[in-house]
Order: C-alpha cells, then sequence, then structure tokens
C-alpha cells in the first residue's frame, strides 16, 4: 500500500512539475512576443507622433501601421521571393557543395602539409564539413516547415503593437495611479527615457543592418559570387545581434562563398567582410549602440551572450534593450530608493 501510494505522489510529482514547466514555457514565450510588439511599437512612435500633430490619434497609428504593412507586402514580394528562390536552389545544391567545401580544404591540408598545427586543422574543418552542412540543410528544412507558425507570430507583434500604441499611455496612468506621490516623477521619468532608447535601438538596427547588408549583398553580387542576395541578407539579419551577429553570419558566408566560388573569391570576401565590419564596429555602432542606447560595450556583449545562452536567437536579439530597460529602472528606480538621503 505504501508502495503504490509513493508511485502515486512520485508520478504527481512529475506530472505538477511537467505541467508547470509548460506554463512557464508558454508565459515566456507570451512575454518574448509582447516585448517584441512593444519594442516594435517604440520603433513606430516617433513617426506616429509627426503624424498625430495632423490627425487623430488613432487615425494617426492605423494610417502608419497600415503603411508598414504595405510595405512590408511590397518587401515580401520583392526581395523575399527570389532570397526564398536562392535559398532552396542552396539547399538543393548543398551535397554538392559539401563535396566542393571538403576538396577546397583537403587542398589545404596538402599545401600546408608540412605545417602539423595548419594540417591537422584543415584535416579536422574537412572532416567535419559534411556533418555541419547537414545541420544546415535540417535547420533551414525544418525552418521552412514552420513558415506559418513565423507569419502567425508576427500578425500577433502586429497586433500587440498596435494595441500597446492606443493604450500605453492609459496604461502608464494607471501605474503611476498606483504609486505613492513621492515615487510618481521618478517612475514617469523612467517610462519615458525607455521609450526613447527603445525607440533608438529600433531605428539604429534597422540603420545597422541596411548600412551591412547592401554592400555585402552588392560586393557579391559584384565578384559574381552566387546567392548574392541571400548572403546580403543573412549578414543584415545576424547585424540585428549587436557586436556578435558577424560571429554568426561571417563563418556562413565565407562557407557558401569558397564551397561555390573557391579560395580566392572567399578571400576577397573575407577582405570585403572584415572593412564592413570594422567600419561598422568603429563608427557605426558606438554611435547606434553607445551614444545613443548609452550602453556600454561590456554590457551589450555579456546581455546578448546571456540572452542567447537563455532563449537562442530571440533572446540575442532582444537581449540590449532588455538591458537598456533594466539600465534605466536600475538608474532611476532602484539607486534613489537605496541611496542613503
Amino acid at each position: 500500500m505504501n508502495s503504490a501510494r509513493g508511485w502515486f505522489i512520485g508520478v504527481a510529482i512529475v506530472g505538477g512539475a511537467f505541467v508547470v514547466w509548460n506554463v512557464l514555457a508558454g508565459a515566456l514565450s507570451a512575454l518574448l512576443l509582447l516585448f517584441t510588439a512593444v519594442l516594435f511599437a517604440a520603433g513606430m512612435r516617433p513617426i506616429v507622433d509627426r503624424m498625430g500633430k495632423r490627425m487623430p490619434y488613432g487615425a494617426a497609428v492605423g494610417l502608419a501601421f497600415g503603411i508598414v504593412i504595405i510595405l512590408t507586402v511590397v518587401i515580401g514580394i520583392v526581395l523575399v521571393q527570389p532570397v526564398g528562390a536562392e535559398l532552396v536552389r542552396l539547399v538543393q545544391s548543398l551535397p554538392d557543395y559539401v563535396n566542393s567545401l571538403q576538396h577546397q580544404l583537403a587542398s589545404a591540408q596538402r599545401y600546408f602539409e608540412n605545417d602539423q598545427t595548419a594540417r591537422q586543422l584543415a584535416a579536422a574543418l574537412s572532416g567535419s564539413a559534411g556533418a555541419v552542412a547537414s545541420s544546415i540543410g535540417f535547420h533551414v528544412l525544418s525552418g521552412t516547415a514552420s513558415i506559418a507558425t513565423a507569419i502567425g507570430d508576427l500578425v500577433l507583434i502586429l497586433l500587440l503593437a498596435i494595441g500597446w500604441m492606443l493604450s500605453s499611455g492609459e496604461l502608464e496612468q494607471f501605474v503611476l495611479s498606483l504609486m505613492p506621490a513621492g515615487m510618481r516623477s521618478n517612475w514617469h521619468d523612467a517610462f519615458a527615457e525607455i521609450e526613447v532608447r527603445l525607440s533608438a535601438y529600433v531605428q539604429g538596427v534597422v540603420i545597422n543592418a541596411l548600412a551591412v547588408g547592401i554592400p555585402m549583398g552588392a560586393s557579391l553580387a559584384f565578384l559574381g559570387v552566387p546567392y548574392a542576395l541571400l548572403l546580403g541578407f543573412i549578414a543584415a539579419i545576424f547585424q540585428g545581434i549587436p557586436m556578435v551577429g558577424a560571429v554568426i553570419s561571417g563563418p556562413i558566408i565565407l562557407a557558401v562563398v569558397l564551397a561555390a566560388s573557391g579560395w580566392a573569391k572567399m578571400l576577397i570576401v573575407l577582405l570585403i567582410f572584415t572593412i564592413i565590419q570594422t567600419i561598422d564596429q568603429n563608427v557605426l555602432s558606438p554611435i547606434i549602440f553607445g551614444q545613443r542606447v548609452q550602453l556600454s560595450f561590456l554590457l551589450i556583449i555579456l546581455s546578448t551572450i546571456v540572452g542567447g545562452t537563455l532563449l537562442g536567437i530571440a533572446g540575442a536579439f532582444l537581449a540590449v534593450p532588455v538591458a537598456a530597460t533594466l539600465q534605466v529602472l536600475l538608474v532611476r528606480i532602484l539607486a534613489p530608493a537605496v541611496r542613503p538621503k
């Protein structure tokens, strides 16, 4: 009897833990979608505010988001279709490119046969090329199978962003009304600063992505490298992860160029990629993420690593605006509360 009771309690504990885990996971996914919507709304805020000076605020929100939807559809027709076509061709050609990549690395291994370290490195890369390429192909194919889910998430983010734009003012007033009178000024200033920083971050990410993706794709097209549009798109998308995105996109771009066009063009692309990233990291990123978002290089790196470790790519994308929000709350709210008076 006691044994059966013990088994029942054990099963109940495991089942309860499973339910709690799924609830937390679902809540976390919902919070990620909500924060993404808030971030998107913050990026749209300056446009809506300008339009709101000439028309009712609700009409300004509807018109601004309507324009965004139309532009998104146009971009999808003009850009996404050819990018998708290149992606399909790349996946279909993946076995041939795996063989080409292994051959290129084997040639490098023979070239550096007198250098023990270089030979071992080339051998390791050659042996793992097939596994890496197969993994990439698997993720790409599995990703295309979940396009409907991605579209559903985008629609939900758009609706949440519109809702946030229409109700955030009333929500802020309600939250402030619940606080002691002496704290309302600090919280009001914190909310205003968070809005400014998030808006600056969104605008900066878009500018940064275009500044890297367009010259990268144009350079690849000029060199006659296959999949120039797709690779430029990859460079632009991963540039949304500050300071770290290049570490992800660079090896993907170089591996495709090496497999499709050989060592000579790969080295040229490596030089171009290095120049673009050097300019971006030393000119654009400090202005965007240092002066406007007011985050240090160390905090950007740490927050990106933590976000990526906990939540993957989505966490890495959202880590910097989350860090900026927490920094404002720390400086504006927590520090004055604990500082001796």
